[in-house]
């Protein structure tokens, strides 16, 4: 985009006038628990997403995103200002973003746009001035410190007779709401209805993130009756693994009708979105961005091929889906082999709209603009550190590294546990430990996770107790990999 403006400033001087460039609208679709296969355009074949897969057969797809967490808001504050999580001193899903931590929306306010959040927050809260309005959102429709909805269905709030909303509840859009009225499309039309209101002088920043499909499922009826039909027209049937360390029940198979319908019902949404942008001629110019925050449940919808699920450093807690679209900019049915960062959205959207990335402000992340050029990225990196176990979805209190530059993954565990090698590029579903075969390899990568958690471990919120001497442990490791 800056060779772009770069070169509608010459023309413009080549002809002694200057040429006013259009700065593209965004929208930022991030979805919550949405799982690695669970699109379409990904692989699915019980879900239903034809919206979403024509948005993305316009664009360019990921197959290899990661995102910085396996577990909502350390994710979601990496996106925005493309951080890893680590350095914001967040692991999980009790951390809020840090007091007076600039954000995207910040900095597109700055240069002019305007800025709507619609759906989850789950970053802050209001003592600590942390919620959407306090960072830069010109609006807040939806954002709360909700982790998910104690119903789909308004008035979205476990807790009747006007008694002071839970954290699982949606408070400000009990008003105006009646029954049967489900979240997803009351928070769509709330963004349809921001567009229409937009001032059509000044570009806008739309940050849509979705609730679905997080736990609890629960879907409109009249879909779940149309998946239960169709997965018995298909003759699925509901297969399983166990995973050998846990013994956590591993789905396998597309046989959940609750989790298929509310996926369609996010797919009419992210159509809806688009049908309102071709309609008042902006869609071409807008940048769309599709991301999940991270992996999906594992014990009621599948993570196939991958291993782990949400909360798991194993592929299918940080391996999402993702894609990219801007029209005259990125080439049509694209897809690019290496892996990119949730925390390349910010790097990138700013980059996009013409903004410099304040020396105050570094980050972990790259633009993908080259990427959108048919560049390939360096090598990197990338980390995760999840001191908890959640023997149920097949997490044991661990730290990782993938190394992109030779395709392997390393597990190092705060359980006692032997740690686990594996060739991603040649083993996606993590089933064979290399350990034993490539023991210089996983000394290498062992010290430079040792390294990175010894840069980060004194500034982060400290592990559960029954983890922290393991962590201790690991962490004074010696270098020969004791």
């Amino acid at each position: 985009m800056k060779l772009f403006l770069k070169y509608m400033l010459v023309i413009g001087l080549a002809s002694h006038a200057f040429a006013a460039v259009k700065q593209p609208n965004v929208v930022f679709f991030l979805v919550d628990d949405l799982g690695w296969k669970d699109l379409g355009c990904f692989g699915a074949e019980l879900y239903e997403t034809p919206n979403i897969d024509q948005l993305c057969s316009e664009g360019i797809r990921f197959p290899q995103a990661y995102s910085s967490a396996a577990i909502c808001s350390p994710a979601r504050a990496t996106a925005l200002t493309g951080k890893h999580c680590l350095n914001l001193n967040m692991w999980s899903h009790q951390h809020t973003i840090p007091q007076g931590q600039k954000i995207l929306p910040h900095y597109l306010k700055e240069a002019g746009y305007q800025t709507w959040h619609v759906g989850k927050w789950h970053l802050g809260n209001e003592k600590k001035k942390t919620m959407p309005t306090d960072l830069g959102f010109d609006v807040n429709i939806g954002g709360w410190t909700a982790w998910g909805p104690g119903s789909y269905f308004w008035p979205y709030n476990w807790k009747p007779n006007g008694k002071s909303p839970s954290r699982t509840s949606v408070p400000m859009l009990k008003e105006g709401g009646k029954e049967g009225e489900q979240l997803t499309d009351r928070l769509t039309q709330e963004a349809l209805s921001l567009i229409d209101q937009r001032d059509p002088d000044k570009p806008f920043y739309l940050n849509f993130w979705y609730y679905s499909v997080h736990n609890k499922k629960e879907a409109k009826p009249e879909l779940i009756k149309k998946y239960e039909q169709k997965i018995a027209d298909m003759g699925l049937v509901e297969t399983v693994r166990h995973d050998p360390k846990t013994g956590a029940k591993f789905i396998t198979s597309e046989t959940n009708p609750l989790y298929a319908a509310m996926i369609e019902t996010l797919d009419d949404s992210v159509g809806r979105v688009i049908a309102k942008l071709k309609e008042i001629g902006e869609y071409e110019n807008t940048l769309f961005v599709f991301f999940s925050d991270n992996g999906s449940t594992t014990n009621d919808v599948p993570c196939a091929p991958l291993n782990g699920g949400k909360n798991s450093t194993y592929e299918a807690g940080v391996r999402i889906p993702g894609f990219v679209v801007w029209n005259g900019e990125i080439k049509p049915g694209t897809e690019y082999e290496g892996a990119v960062f949730i925390g390349d959205i910010f790097n990138t959207i700013m980059a996009a709209t013409g903004q410099e990335i304040p020396t105050d402000h570094p980050t972990d992340s790259v633009s993908l603009l080259p990427v959108f050029a048919g560049e390939t990225l360096s090598p990197r990196e990338f980390y995760w550190y999840f001191p908890d176990s959640r023997k149920h979805w097949g997490q044991r209190a661990n730290a990782a590294i993938f190394d992109e530059k030779n395709g392997m993954k390393y597990i190092m565990f705060f359980t006692g546990e032997e740690d686990e090698l594996y060739d991603i590029r040649a083993d996606i579903g993590e089933t064979t430990n290399l350990m034993g075969h490539y023991p210089e390899v996983s000394q290498v990568l062992q010290k430079k996770l040792i390294k990175f958690m010894n840069s980060h471990y004194g500034s982060l919120p400290t592990p559960p107790k029954k983890y922290k001497e393991g962590v201790m442990k690991r962490l004074n490791a010696n270098d020969n990999g004791s």
